[in-house]
């Protein structure tokens, strides 16, 4: 089982991903490893589970894409490769994918380290009050069973979904 780390986001699908793209082709994250190429597709799908490609910045440019995906509403996720895993973004919801085991990341002290500064950073770019992290079945939920965070966060706890919530203290 991978490891999700989720954060609420005020910003729309399509603010949120010209953020995480934006990040990705510029300075990038310091804890959150780009893709390897210069060049990736972001892969679009809408409410008819339909999806597509388009790749940044070759094809289109960060704030263009937002700019796409704001003006279709029926874009429900986007997906943001990683040189180890991905961005998943929905409405109201980013979401760091990562191919580490969940079960291993609970035990190994190394693994929560490493873990835990993404989250941080992710928070923190986001300016998120919290962070969810766990197993990868948080996302099979969202445009479901949850479509803001306080549902995400009963139906984690309702489906007995082994996660860690962690409140971001904040200035102000």
């Amino acid at each position: 089982m991978s490891i999700e780390i989720l954060i609420p986001t005020t910003r729309t699908l399509g603010g949120a991903t010209q953020a995480v793209v934006e990040q990705l082709l510029g300075t990038g994250f310091m804890n959150i490893d780009a893709p390897e190429t210069d060049a990736f597709e972001v892969e679009l799908t809408n409410v008819d589970a339909e999806e597509w490609g388009e790749m940044v910045p070759e094809a289109i440019s960060a704030q263009d894409l937002g700019d796409k995906i704001k003006g279709n509403r029926e874009i429900l996720r986007v997906r943001v490769p990683l040189r180890l895993g991905h961005f998943l973004l929905f409405p109201g919801f980013v979401s760091l994918c990562r191919p580490d085991n969940y079960q291993e990341f609970m035990s190994d002290p190394r693994a929560r380290q490493i873990v835990g500064r993404e989250s941080l950073e992710l928070a923190n770019a986001f300016l998120a009050p919290e962070i969810l992290i766990c197993g990868d079945a948080a996302t099979d939920f969202l445009g479901t069973e949850a479509t803001n965070w306080d549902e995400l966060k009963d139906v984690l706890r309702e489906e007995a979904i082994d996660h860690q919530l962690i409140v971001i203290p904040r200035e102000g």
